[in-house]
């Protein structure tokens, strides 16, 4: 998961609940499809390009409006607040995923809010960790909240873990050689570049936070190989 810092609403966004909000019809399902897809455009802008839960590349036809907190559980204008959008795969009408926003649903209730990691959560992207194999764990063991997102959203799938496998595989293999077969200084510059991105507002590589994870991991291997055989 990466956290991602919300922006200013759409100006268009603005003017609907503005024209709307006292009024019968100031909820989701009133948002013209035209409405929708600024919406979407801005909501994807502001993810660098991946799906809030999955960390999916999507752009904005292949992903729909999320309620961080469930429609179901919406109260005045939440269904329509902007701080409560996210964009997620898949597109809108398409058969449901086993992971993500489709396996999250009405989940979490007001009472089950805490043992939600929410990607706006200011640091929650520190809370997982990622091995080479693809697989999410919360970076602290004791972490509660942090495994039952896992577990609620699905991260651990197989469909998942195989695409963060390969995803790793590839960043971690240097060019005809074997797996895990990167060096240190090419690791740490590949590493540098997606830091950059993310200090920036650029198009982020898909699952690039477990990318950056399994590289950092990945040099300190090499790391400690080289110190050991210093010592011996």
């Amino acid at each position: 998961m990466r956290q991602i810092k919300k922006q200013a609403p759409p100006a268009a966004l603005t003017e609907w609940i503005a024209a709307n909000q006292n009024g019968p019809n100031c909820n989701y399902r009133s948002l013209t499809g035209e409405l929708r897809r600024v919406i979407r455009e801005a909501l994807v802008a502001e993810q660098g390009c991946l799906c809030a839960y999955s960390g999916r590349g999507i752009d904005p036809d292949s992903c729909h409006i999320e309620h961080l907190k469930p429609q179901a559980h919406c109260k005045d204008l939440e269904e329509v607040s902007y701080k409560n959008l996210v964009a997620a795969v898949p597109k809108p009408n398409s058969p449901n995923l086993p992971y993500g926003a489709h396996l999250k649903a009405n989940w979490p209730s007001d009472d089950e809010v805490a043992m939600f990691v929410s990607p706006l959560h200011a640091g929650c992207t520190a809370r997982f960790t990622y091995n080479f194999r693809g697989k999410i764990e919360p970076a602290n063991p004791d972490d509660e909240p942090a495994r039952e997102t896992i577990k609620r959203l699905g991260l651990n799938h197989s469909i998942l873990v195989e695409y963060r496998r390969e995803a790793i595989g590839q960043t971690l293999q240097a060019p005809k050689k074997g797996p895990a077969s990167l060096d240190a200084k090419t690791a740490k510059r590949r590493l540098e570049g997606l830091r950059k991105q993310e200090e920036g507002n650029d198009q982020l590589e898909q699952f690039s936070f477990a990318l950056i994870c399994a590289l950092e991991k990945h040099i300190e291997r090499i790391q400690k190989i080289a110190v050991g055989k210093k010592k011996a």
